[in-house]
């Protein structure tokens, strides 16, 4: 592809913008259709009605077209370029959202399921829900959306407030003004057990006594309409959006049947709990019980409650809109007794299976965080006899078997459980990067560190090949001496290359001799270099795990990953240490549409591997008669 940059404009920015938009001109015309930039965005898991995406969409309009140069794109995307750059690169909370989409999706049709529970009846608008509805909204610190089956429905949010209104008053009053009021342990008890500490607190604001009292605390000074609307607006800033729906006739029942409330803050009273201690006022302690029963009366969606565990996840920033609208100290303490005391009866044993900040209510609801990548939100009316969602566990549970999000994962290993934070060609490349490139270079103290870690030396990369092969092609004996120790076993490569015929063919006598000594055997190798093109020098790029990864995403047939590359500014032709380059992997294992991209990007039809094989001799060896076709006719076309 030719340098579209700008001829007037060679910043840092211009060139930014002009591998932005190389990486998704898949065909090289220097063209780029608007519906592509949008499909690519909505990919990573961007909303197009995203507020932050609102100059960039008005951009597009007055535009007025949708084939786009790369002026046109640099343009375009300049308001809100640093976002989408990193949207681009894979570098936002979940890089793989498509692929993390389709999982969650498998796991939301299994928990649909589960018709375990039944819902709330303790008042009719609980009761009158339909309960085989089901929603579920994933929302990241990055603002990456995903929503499934009825996530934009309203629904009573209920005992999913405490955590917020805890929120709200330790802005207002800090830690010292909140807890002198409000403890900070377990109670033991039941949610709503005619129970307090020994200096006569309730034990926390996630069960009924605390709320009551965050209540309290909430504006206490102004009238009762006003402290309620300015909960209501606290929840606006936190997701970004509306101020909830009130439903009264909600707020009427819990009123009319909250005798046990009632007698809760009155427990209070006369213990001397309240602000202003025994002269504490009736009309303050019914204020009180007025705001939390409003309080639990609001509706939101999925989506919406999604975002607002995301803000609590990035730190107390709505990620949508980017308004600071807590501390980081305030979501601190909430998320720690969120962790705690969040899950009513069942919060210990939350804790220590699914290992998040969470927090349920009999509305149905079930959020989670995961504090720095996302918030979560189900939402299920069916009940389990503790007052927890059926499926909001279920999902809980089975989020936490297949991902390593639990807060304690990062001790140990996670076995086969997949980090989000990763992709999926990064999670490749990081199980092999550092040993190959450390075994070609002859880093014997990390190949040390790597095999005290529990690292398999033994795995192979994209064309199986090993440490141990790297470290004999390159005649480095003492890595090969401490592999062997470590009872790595010689093993073939894609080529039926063993360690002995690298160490051979680079003429390593000591090499070849311990190998020998080891009972190694040649393979023998079957390598063509058959192509007698000119064969250009491979591109040199810093960052080696980069590499890998390009060579990943070419093997695989990746085109997403491709393009990541390319924004990231890594060369195509970049070469690993066996000199094998993207077109080399993607001739080898077929990938026509990769081959296509590389062609279109200008990658060099004769870099030539360690074996001297270029691209068009592995499609040829391989047998991938339409790569071969492609190739022989980009080679006929070039001279």
């Amino acid at each position: 592809m030719p340098d579209q940059t700008p001829a007037t404009e060679h910043s840092t920015d211009s060139k930014r913008e002009y591998r932005l938009f190389s990486a998704l001109d898949c065909d090289g015309d220097g063209q780029l259709d608007a519906k592509d930039l949008r499909a690519a965005l909505a990919a990573t898991g961007l909303r197009l009605e995203d507020p932050r995406l609102r100059e960039m969409n008005a951009q597009l309009e007055a535009l007025g077209r949708e084939a786009l140069s790369a002026d046109d794109f640099a343009e375009v995307i300049r308001p809100v370029s640093v976002l989408i750059e990193r949207a681009l690169q894979g570098g936002l909370a979940i890089p793989d959202f498509d692929e993390f989409g389709e999982e969650m999706r498998r796991v939301y049709r299994e928990v649909e399921q589960n018709e375990r529970g039944a819902q709330a009846d303790y008042i009719p608008p609980l009761a009158e829900v339909n309960p085989d509805q089901f929603g579920l909204a994933i929302v990241t610190v990055d603002g990456q959306i995903l929503t499934i089956g009825d996530a934009d429905t309203d629904f009573s949010i209920q005992s999913t407030c405490k955590p917020f209104n805890y929120c709200y008053a330790l802005e207002e009053l800090g830690d010292e003004g909140v807890h002198k009021h409000i403890g900070r342990e377990p109670s033991g008890q039941r949610f709503n057990a005619y129970v307090l500490q020994e200096n006569n607190n309730p034990h926390n604001p996630m069960i009924n006594a605390g709320a009551i009292m965050c209540a309290a605390l909430i504006k206490q000074s102004q009238p009762l309409h006003r402290r309620f609307e300015h909960v209501r607006e606290s929840w606006a800033r936190m997701t970004a959006g509306r101020k909830p729906r009130y439903d009264a006739y909600m707020a009427q029942e819990e009123a009319r049947t909250g005798d046990r409330n009632r007698a809760l803050a009155y427990m209070m009273k006369n213990e001397g709990s309240f602000p202003g201690g025994e002269d504490a006022e009736v009309r303050h302690v019914e204020a009180a019980l007025s705001l939390y029963f409003r309080a639990c009366s609001l509706e939101l969606t999925a989506r919406e409650m999604a975002t607002a565990a995301a803000t609590l996840a990035n730190g107390g920033t709505c990620p949508i809109s980017q308004d600071n609208v807590l501390s980081q100290r305030t979501v601190r303490n909430c998320l720690s007794l969120m962790y705690s005391c969040g899950m009513y009866d069942y919060s210990g044993e939350f804790a220590f299976s699914i290992g998040l900040p969470a927090k349920s209510g009999v509305g149905g609801a079930v959020l989670l965080v995961v504090p720095g990548l996302m918030g979560v939100c189900t939402w299920s009316p069916r009940l389990d006899h503790i007052g927890n969602s059926v499926r909001g566990v279920d999902f809980a549970k089975r989020l936490v078997q297949a991902y390593s999000l639990h807060l304690f994962d990062t001790l140990s290993s996670a076995g086969e459980r997949i980090d989000p934070r990763e992709s999926r060609i990064a999670r490749k490349a990081k199980v092999v990067s550092e040993a190959l490139w450390a075994a070609s270079t002859g880093d014997l103290r990390t190949i040390k560190r790597l095999q005290s870690e529990g690292v398999d030396l033994e795995r192979g990369d994209y064309d199986q090949r090993t440490p141990l092969h790297l470290a004999a092609a390159e005649g480095h004996a003492d890595v090969v001496a401490a592999l062997l120790d470590a009872g790595v076993n010689p093993t073939k490569d894609r080529w039926g290359g063993t360690p002995l015929d690298d160490a051979e063919k680079g003429e390593h006598a000591a090499v070849v001799a311990l190998l020998k000594e080891h009972g190694a055997r040649v393979g023998p190798a079957e390598h063509v270099a058959d192509d007698t093109a000119p064969a250009p020098e491979p591109a040199d790029h810093g960052d080696q795990n980069q590499v890998i990864q390009l060579l990943w995403a070419a093997a695989s047939g990746d085109i997403t990953g491709l393009q990541r590359m390319v924004a990231l500014g890594v060369p195509l032709h970049a070469a690993d240490y066996d000199g094998r380059t993207a077109m080399h992997l993607a001739a080898a294992e077929g990938q026509l549409a990769a081959v296509e991209y590389l062609l279109a990007h200008e990658h060099p039809l004769g870099c030539r591997d360690r074996w001297g094989a270029t691209p068009l001799d592995e499609a040829r060896r391989e047998g991938r008669d339409e790569v071969t076709a492609r190739l022989a006719a980009a080679r006929a076309a070039a001279s």
